[in-house]
């Protein structure tokens, strides 16, 4: 009996992700908006900042 529930439960799992696979490729792909957005904290007192020299 374990191995009919065990069994079972395989193939739907199976199924279930053959039709999710089948459902992406099936529909459109749709535009991804990606918004670069840049925050800026002022800070007091700050010292720990790296200086970088460049010598050409």
């Amino acid at each position: 009996m374990k191995n009919n529930i065990l069994g079972g439960l395989v193939i739907f799992m199976v199924v279930l992700t053959c039709l999710l696979m089948i459902d992406d490729i099936s529909n459109p792909q749709e535009k991804q908006i990606v918004q670069d957005s840049v925050k800026t904290e002022q800070i007091e007192n700050q010292t720990d900042l790296a200086i970088v020299e460049n010598e050409e």
